[in-house]
This record gives C-alpha cells, structure tokens and sequence, in this order.
C-alpha cells in the first residue's frame, strides 16, 4: 500500500511539473494568440491591448499559471480562442479517434509481437526465426515517418489498395495502425524472444525436462510466465512511445486525432486548447506507467521483495 501511495505521490508531482513546463513554453515561444487573430498592421493598439486583458495575457505569467490551473482543477478547461467552442467539447471530439488509433496500433504491437517472439524463440536458428530477426531488424531501422511516406506511396498511390488520408471509414484505419505498431511489434518480438531464450537456458528449465515434465508443459507454464515480466515493463514504456509516434502519424495521414489537434494548436498558439490535449496526454502517459508499475510487481513477486528489503 506504501508503495501505490508513493506512485501516487510522483504521478501528481509530474503531472504538476508538466503542467508547468507546457503553459511556460506556450508563452515564452515567439508569436501569441492576439497577433494569430488580430493583424497587428490593421488593427489599432488600443484593441489588442483590450483584447489581450479579456484573455488575461497581460497579466504576469506566473498569474496567468495560477487562474488557468484554478479553472483546470474546477474542470474548466476555457474556451477555443478560433473555434470559440468548450476545449472538453473539443477534446472529446478528438479523443475517441486517437484511442482508436492507438488501441489498433498496441493490440498489433503486442497481439502479434508476443506470439511472433515466442514461436521465433521455440523454434531459435530456424527460417522463422531468421525472417523475424531480419524483418524486426527493418522496421527498427526505417524512421517511423519514413515508413509511412513508403507505405503512402506503395499501397496508397501505386496500387491504390487502401486510402491514404481521412477517417471516412475502416480501412482509413489500416496505414495508420500499421505505421505506428511497426516499431513497437519489432521491439515486443525482439524483447520476447529474448527472454523466451533465456529462460529455455534456466537452471529451472534443465531441471524441469529431467523430471519428464512435457516440454510443451515446460515452455507455456513456466518459460512464458516469467519471460513476461519484461513484456509487462515494455507495456508502459510503448504506451509512452505510441503517444509519440501519435503526432507524426496523424499529422501524415490526416487523421483526426489529438496528435493532429495539438499541433494545429501549437500553431495557431490556441493556448487553452494547447495546453489541455498537452496535459491531457501526459496524464496518459503517466497513468499508463504506474499501470504498468503496478502489474509488474503483481506479474514478478521478485521486485516485491526487493523493495521490501530496501524499504
């Protein structure tokens, strides 16, 4: 219990951090939302400065962090400065295609990347294992944004096989998923195999087969229930990197997502909106690792007793 509480404790210390950090590099990066709506050349002084006071930009910045995190702990996330509409409202919008997207890409990466490791592991020096390596060897090589502009041009524009922008329907979803599981399956498949062969090495293991255990009941009783321990690890840390991997995706594809939402943002110095998909996405990700905190000590009673005795 003292150790949830303590993930508890850094998850709100690094969300505050991060709320931090994001309102201050909105504010300090060259531009600002007055000049993106109001043309400075044509319009006079006197407005911008009232418009900047009903936005509460010409407040010190440290005030300005201070009411916009009063308004979030309250739930009032402001309004759009373009759009005009509920930040949540816009979010929400948003939301649901980037869970799509990222749900396709993470059941790819681990519902192929597992068996693709475990069955390569099995079978270790064989034709499946050798076309793994070299396939997950490619896909950990080729930039992510590089993969999708081949992808675009192969399947999209020359065969015209699937459709290369929007989210009109189903197959919208296939290229994006597929670039953005691309490197996670690789690392997945890399990391199980491994653990896969060094548990088939284990003391354990010998021990196990010279009793006349079934090597079938060997391999998915024992080997794959603690080689799984730094697949659960990996868990949180793709999460983390499928956010990532999110912006360039949807920004390539045109999918309409938070990732492709918070850059138009950015750009647009749409603060409230800006700073919202941008805590928003922290707070997944560190959800995400203190989830996979979490199950990692329930999966390895190990780590357990480690930080018993350290504690």
């Amino acid at each position: 219990m003292s150790y949830v509480i303590k993930r508890i404790g850094y998850a709100i210390l690094i969300m505050f951090l991060a709320s931090l950090v994001t309102f201050a590099a909105l504010r300090v990066a060259p531009g600002s939302a007055v000049t993106s709506i109001l043309d400075p050349a044509r319009t006079p002084p006197e407005v911008i400065e009232r418009y900047k006071e009903e936005l509460g930009l010409n407040l010190p910045i440290w005030q300005q962090y201070v009411n916009y995190m009063a308004n979030v702990l309250r739930g009032n996330f402001g309004t759009s400065l373009f759009d005009r509409r509920p930040v949540f409202d816009l979010i929400a919008d948003a939301a649901l295609y980037t869970v799509v997207l990222a749900f396709a890409a993470f059941v790819l990466a681990f519902g192929l990347g597992v068996p693709a490791g475990v069955i390569a592991a099995l079978n270790r020096g064989g034709w499946f294992d050798r076309v793994i390596r070299w396939v997950t060897s490619a896909f950990m090589s080729i930039p992510n944004f590089v993969l999708a502009l081949l992808l675009v041009a192969i399947l999209g524009v020359k065969l015209r096989f699937l459709p290369v922008s929007g989210a009109s329907g189903p197959a919208n979803l296939i290229l994006p998923a597929l670039v953005l599981a691309a490197d996670p399956w690789s690392l997945t498949t890399r990391v199980t195999r491994t653990a896969v062969v060094e548990q088939l090495g284990a003391d354990y293991t010998r021990t196990l087969r010279a009793r006349g255990v079934s090597r079938t009941r060997i391999n998915w009783r024992h080997v794959l229930r603690n080689a799984l321990t730094p697949v659960v690890s990996l868990g949180s840390v793709q999460i983390r990197t499928l956010l990532g991997y999110t912006l360039i995706v949807e920004v390539i594809f045109r999918w309409p997502g938070m990732g492709s939402q918070l850059v138009q943002a950015i750009l647009k110095r749409d603060y409230p909106v800006a700073s919202a998909l941008a805590l928003l996405l922290a707070l997944v990700v560190v959800i995400a690792s203190t989830v996979g905190d979490l199950l990692l000590r329930a999966v390895d009673p190990r780590i357990r007793s480690n930080q018993a005795v350290i504690s």
